[in-house]
Protein backbone atom coordinates (compact mmCIF):
# COMPACT_ATOMS: atom_id res chain seq x y z
CA UNK A 1 0.00 0.00 0.00
CA UNK A 2 1.55 2.80 -1.26
CA UNK A 3 -1.28 6.53 -1.06
CA UNK A 4 -3.13 7.04 1.66
CA UNK A 5 -6.76 5.40 2.26
CA UNK A 6 -9.14 7.72 3.62
CA UNK A 7 -12.79 6.79 5.22
CA UNK A 8 -15.22 8.15 7.14
CA UNK A 9 -17.63 5.64 9.90
CA UNK A 10 -20.86 7.80 11.16
CA UNK A 11 -23.99 7.23 12.45
CA UNK A 12 -25.72 8.20 16.01
CA UNK A 13 -24.44 7.58 19.74
CA UNK A 14 -24.91 4.17 20.80
CA UNK A 15 -24.62 2.14 17.50
CA UNK A 16 -21.03 1.39 17.60
CA UNK A 17 -19.64 3.71 15.65
CA UNK A 18 -16.63 3.88 17.97
CA UNK A 19 -16.06 -0.06 18.30
CA UNK A 20 -15.67 -0.18 14.35
CA UNK A 21 -12.98 2.46 14.62
CA UNK A 22 -11.20 0.41 17.41
CA UNK A 23 -11.00 -2.76 15.27
CA UNK A 24 -9.95 -1.09 12.18
CA UNK A 25 -7.11 1.00 13.81
CA UNK A 26 -6.04 -2.48 15.76
CA UNK A 27 -5.98 -3.94 12.69
CA UNK A 28 -4.08 -1.37 10.53
CA UNK A 29 -1.52 -0.84 13.38
CA UNK A 30 -0.90 -4.92 13.83
CA UNK A 31 -0.18 -4.64 9.65
CA UNK A 32 2.20 -2.11 10.28
CA UNK A 33 -0.02 0.66 8.95
CA UNK A 34 0.12 4.34 10.40
CA UNK A 35 -3.31 5.78 11.44
CA UNK A 36 -4.57 8.94 12.39
CA UNK A 37 -7.35 9.86 12.89
CA UNK A 38 -10.29 12.09 14.46
CA UNK A 39 -13.57 12.05 16.15
CA UNK A 40 -16.75 14.38 16.44
CA UNK A 41 -19.71 13.62 18.97
CA UNK A 42 -22.93 14.81 19.26
CA UNK A 43 -24.32 16.64 22.43
CA UNK A 44 -26.21 13.89 23.41
CA UNK A 45 -24.54 10.51 24.29
CA UNK A 46 -26.95 8.42 22.93
CA UNK A 47 -28.91 9.56 19.72
CA UNK A 48 -26.41 12.25 18.67
CA UNK A 49 -24.49 12.71 15.66
CA UNK A 50 -20.80 10.64 15.70
CA UNK A 51 -18.30 10.97 13.24
CA UNK A 52 -14.81 9.18 12.66
CA UNK A 53 -12.66 10.19 9.71
CA UNK A 54 -9.76 7.74 9.55
CA UNK A 55 -6.59 7.76 7.73
CA UNK A 56 -4.55 4.67 6.83
CA UNK A 57 -0.92 4.49 5.04
CA UNK A 58 2.80 4.86 5.27
CA UNK A 59 3.38 8.45 5.85
CA UNK A 60 -0.21 10.47 7.08
CA UNK A 61 0.19 14.43 7.65
CA UNK A 62 -2.98 15.16 8.68
CA UNK A 63 -6.54 13.46 10.42
CA UNK A 64 -8.62 16.18 8.60
CA UNK A 65 -10.69 14.50 5.83
CA UNK A 66 -10.92 16.77 3.01
CA UNK A 67 -14.11 17.11 1.16
CA UNK A 68 -14.45 14.67 -2.01
CA UNK A 69 -11.54 12.77 -0.72
CA UNK A 70 -12.70 9.53 1.28
CA UNK A 71 -12.99 6.52 -0.78
CA UNK A 72 -15.59 4.92 1.55
CA UNK A 73 -17.92 5.64 3.75
CA UNK A 74 -19.82 3.60 6.45
CA UNK A 75 -23.05 4.72 7.98
CA UNK A 76 -24.55 3.11 10.68
CA UNK A 77 -28.25 5.51 10.04
CA UNK A 78 -29.40 6.86 6.26
CA UNK A 79 -29.75 10.56 7.82
CA UNK A 80 -26.14 10.31 9.25
CA UNK A 81 -24.70 8.64 5.93
CA UNK A 82 -26.53 11.40 3.77
CA UNK A 83 -24.88 13.89 5.77
CA UNK A 84 -21.49 13.04 5.02
CA UNK A 85 -22.06 11.75 1.55
CA UNK A 86 -20.13 14.83 0.21
CA UNK A 87 -16.67 14.08 1.76
CA UNK A 88 -16.97 10.70 -0.87
CA UNK A 89 -14.83 11.09 -3.50
CA UNK A 90 -16.38 10.62 -7.22
CA UNK A 91 -17.56 6.69 -7.60
CA UNK A 92 -16.58 5.85 -4.19
CA UNK A 93 -18.05 2.91 -2.17
CA UNK A 94 -21.31 3.66 0.57
CA UNK A 95 -22.19 0.80 3.39
CA UNK A 96 -24.53 1.78 4.64
CA UNK A 97 -27.25 0.38 7.05
CA UNK A 98 -31.10 0.76 5.70
CA UNK A 99 -32.17 2.33 9.31
CA UNK A 100 -33.72 5.49 9.45
CA UNK A 101 -34.23 7.03 12.88
CA UNK A 102 -37.25 8.66 13.40
CA UNK A 103 -38.15 11.43 16.01
CA UNK A 104 -39.83 10.23 18.81
CA UNK A 105 -43.53 12.43 17.47
CA UNK A 106 -43.29 10.53 13.88
CA UNK A 107 -43.68 7.31 15.54
CA UNK A 108 -47.26 7.32 15.09
CA UNK A 109 -47.27 9.00 12.26
CA UNK A 110 -46.56 6.59 9.21
CA UNK A 111 -46.71 8.41 6.34
CA UNK A 112 -44.34 11.31 7.20
CA UNK A 113 -42.09 8.85 8.25
CA UNK A 114 -42.14 7.32 4.74
CA UNK A 115 -41.75 10.17 2.93
CA UNK A 116 -38.66 11.34 5.10
CA UNK A 117 -37.76 7.77 3.90
CA UNK A 118 -37.90 7.86 0.64
CA UNK A 119 -36.73 11.60 0.32
CA UNK A 120 -33.16 10.00 1.94
CA UNK A 121 -33.59 7.72 -0.77
CA UNK A 122 -33.97 10.22 -3.30
CA UNK A 123 -31.19 12.78 -2.44
CA UNK A 124 -28.53 9.48 -1.66
CA UNK A 125 -29.32 8.46 -5.40
CA UNK A 126 -28.21 12.44 -6.55
CA UNK A 127 -24.68 11.04 -5.79
CA UNK A 128 -22.29 8.98 -8.41
CA UNK A 129 -21.38 6.50 -5.46
CA UNK A 130 -21.07 3.04 -5.78
CA UNK A 131 -24.17 2.77 -2.69
CA UNK A 132 -24.59 -0.71 -0.55
CA UNK A 133 -28.03 -0.42 1.51
CA UNK A 134 -27.66 -3.07 3.91
CA UNK A 135 -30.28 -4.33 5.97
CA UNK A 136 -28.22 -4.27 9.01
CA UNK A 137 -30.98 -4.58 11.69
CA UNK A 138 -32.21 -7.68 10.41
CA UNK A 139 -28.64 -9.18 9.96
CA UNK A 140 -27.82 -8.49 13.84
CA UNK A 141 -31.18 -9.56 15.26
CA UNK A 142 -29.90 -13.36 13.10
CA UNK A 143 -27.07 -12.91 14.38
CA UNK A 144 -28.42 -13.54 17.98
CA UNK A 145 -27.11 -9.64 19.09
CA UNK A 146 -29.10 -7.17 17.91
CA UNK A 147 -26.51 -4.92 18.82
CA UNK A 148 -24.22 -6.02 16.39
CA UNK A 149 -25.11 -3.80 13.27
CA UNK A 150 -22.31 -1.98 13.37
CA UNK A 151 -20.10 -5.26 13.12
CA UNK A 152 -22.63 -6.87 10.14
CA UNK A 153 -21.13 -3.42 8.24
CA UNK A 154 -17.55 -4.01 9.33
CA UNK A 155 -18.18 -7.74 7.43
CA UNK A 156 -19.34 -5.71 4.40
CA UNK A 157 -16.21 -3.24 4.74
CA UNK A 158 -13.81 -6.16 4.20
CA UNK A 159 -14.87 -7.43 0.85
CA UNK A 160 -14.69 -3.53 -0.85
CA UNK A 161 -12.03 -3.32 -3.69
CA UNK A 162 -9.14 -2.35 -2.50
CA UNK A 163 -9.74 -1.73 1.10
CA UNK A 164 -6.02 -2.40 2.94
CA UNK A 165 -7.35 -4.63 5.73
CA UNK A 166 -8.34 -8.04 4.88
CA UNK A 167 -11.25 -9.83 6.57
CA UNK A 168 -9.01 -12.29 8.09
CA UNK A 169 -7.58 -9.22 9.59
CA UNK A 170 -10.14 -7.16 11.04
CA UNK A 171 -11.71 -10.58 12.14
CA UNK A 172 -8.51 -10.88 14.57
CA UNK A 173 -9.16 -7.53 15.78
CA UNK A 174 -12.20 -7.88 16.51
CA UNK A 175 -11.81 -10.87 18.41
CA UNK A 176 -9.33 -8.67 20.57
CA UNK A 177 -12.08 -5.89 20.91
CA UNK A 178 -15.46 -7.88 21.94
CA UNK A 179 -16.16 -9.05 25.17
CA UNK A 180 -15.39 -13.08 24.99
CA UNK A 181 -19.23 -13.51 25.93
CA UNK A 182 -20.41 -11.69 23.05
CA UNK A 183 -17.77 -13.31 20.45
CA UNK A 184 -19.51 -15.57 18.99
CA UNK A 185 -22.54 -13.23 17.73
CA UNK A 186 -20.64 -10.69 16.72
CA UNK A 187 -18.03 -12.87 14.18
CA UNK A 188 -21.35 -14.74 13.39
CA UNK A 189 -22.72 -10.71 12.47
CA UNK A 190 -19.39 -10.19 10.66
CA UNK A 191 -19.84 -13.18 8.25
CA UNK A 192 -23.54 -12.20 7.65
CA UNK A 193 -21.92 -8.98 6.72
CA UNK A 194 -19.29 -10.82 4.33
CA UNK A 195 -22.12 -12.48 2.61
CA UNK A 196 -24.46 -10.03 2.05
CA UNK A 197 -22.01 -8.01 -0.14
CA UNK A 198 -21.67 -10.98 -1.88
CA UNK A 199 -25.06 -10.03 -3.34
CA UNK A 200 -24.09 -6.45 -5.09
Amino acid sequence: MTETYQMIVCGVGGQGILTITDVIVMAAQKKGLRVLGSEVHGMAQKGGSVVTNLKLGKELHSPVTPIGSCKVLVGLEQNETLRYMKYLEPEGTVITSKTVLYPISWKKDKNTAQLAREKIEENLAKYKARIMRIDAEGLAVEAGLALTQNIVLLGALSQVKDFPLSADELKEALKLRVPAKYLDQNIKAFELGISTVSNF
